[in-house]
């Protein structure tokens, strides 16, 4: 269901998670609307993208010294290229169904989407990838909103995707309090429970995948001041004509935060004193710097 929670994890949420957040509770200097002092305080004047920060898929992450001192370009790779678009087609189907409107043509957007970006390699393949998230997004959303409409009969239609859809896709945040690029897209925020979703697609979880909800979190609070203790982490793969989607849903607390502190400051020092980290050991065939990382 992709962002909608099943309720196996809706009760995880309510009596594992939440409980935890205030019993627990995040150490004041780790909210990031204390972003003006340590330990959030940057203190290298590089501007690096989220990505940069919370991405280990280079060991030595000499990705992010290629990107931003070499000024290397990446290779938009099959598996890059169908991320994005995944990502596109999310944002565009979520944007469209809050405003009411359910019956949606893959056709006429992928042909667009193809007109804009141009050739794109494999795109049979995507495209048989892609229609069955299509259908399963439709169909999960307005499920939500006859769900609503049936428990909200007196309910204006705006009142009601305001509560069956509330998911702030592709929402676009100022990172630069924190260090971060000024033009971020957090994947999806759920403002009636507040958790931040961070979508990956492909391959398997890694355990540095929950480091994106915990930035986005962090920029939410430094740009809002409002707490945001909850994070889910996705993994969507297609496999023989069918969607198969993993979520893990987590407390975003001391650790995390402060792992994503370190993972910052390092990545920044790298790229405003122009340290080469070196190259890995073992580069994964899908790298987007493969041929020019030497």
């Amino acid at each position: 269901m992709v962002f909608y929670l099943s309720a196996q994890e809706q009760k995880y949420l309510v009596n594992r998670i939440l409980p935890t957040a205030r019993e627990v509770g995040i150490s004041p200097e780790l909210r990031g609307w204390n972003w003006w002092k340590e330990p959030l305080k940057p203190y290298q004047p590089a501007q690096i993208s989220m990505f940069s920060v919370c991405g280990k898929f280079c060991s030595t992450g000499r990705d992010v010294y290629l990107t931003y001192v070499e000024r290397k370009p990446p290779k938009r790779t099959y598996e890059i290229m169908l991320g994005a678009i995944t990502h596109n087609l999310l944002e565009y189907v979520f944007e469209e169904v809050r405003r009411g409107k359910f019956e949606l043509s893959f056709e006429d957007w992928w042909r667009n989407e193809l007109a804009r970006r141009g050739q794109v390699e494999g795109a049979q393949q995507m495209e048989g990838c892609l229609r069955p998230l299509w259908d399963y997004l439709l169909t999960q959303t307005k499920s939500a909103y006859l769900e609503a409409k049936s428990s909200h009969p007196f309910a204006t239609d705006s009142q009601l995707l305001a509560v069956a859809v509330p998911f702030l896709v592709e929402h676009k945040l100022d990172g630069s309090l924190l260090g971060l690029s000024g033009t971020l897209s957090v994947d999806c925020y759920d403002y009636l429970r507040h958790i931040i979703f961070d979508v990956k697609v492909g391959g398997e979880r890694r355990d540095f995948y929950r480091l994106y909800p915990t930035g986005y979190a962090l920029v939410f609070e430094s740009m809002y001041e409002v707490p945001v203790d909850v994070g889910c982490s996705i993994v969507l793969n297609f496999r023989d004509g069918k969607v198969q989607i993993s979520r893990d849903l987590f407390f975003i607390g001391d650790d995390l935060r402060s792992w994503w502190i370190e993972e910052r400051d390092r990545k920044q020092e790298m790229v405003a004193q122009k340290k080469d980290p070196g190259r890995a050991q073992n580069c994964p065939p899908s790298c987007m710097f493969l041929e020019v990382c030497s």
